[in-house]
């Protein structure tokens, strides 16, 4: 493995983890970069990205099981609206 590879899988892990834990930090430090213009900085992006797809997964999949319960119990949460 190369040096940018490590470099992006580096700033990939980091952008995860941060996204996790972090989110108020993170939003404030992708204001303040203009441009990625290294490995590290384009992993970083990419794993805050994947973090925020993943968590955004998980949300709808909790939403259809909440859906299916009200299903279940004779309620259309859809029919609602």
């Amino acid at each position: 493995m190369n040096t940018e590879e490590q470099q992006y899988i580096q700033g990939f892990n980091h952008g995860y983890l941060l996204t996790k834990h972090l989110p108020d930090l993170v939003a404030k430090l992708v204001k303040q970069i203009k441009e990625t213009t290294s490995h590290y900085l384009s992993g970083f992006f990419s794993g805050k990205e994947e973090y925020e797809l993943e968590n955004t997964r998980e949300q709808l999949g909790q939403l259809r099981d909440i859906r299916e319960k009200g299903k279940e119990r004779g309620l259309d949460l859809a029919d609602e609206r």
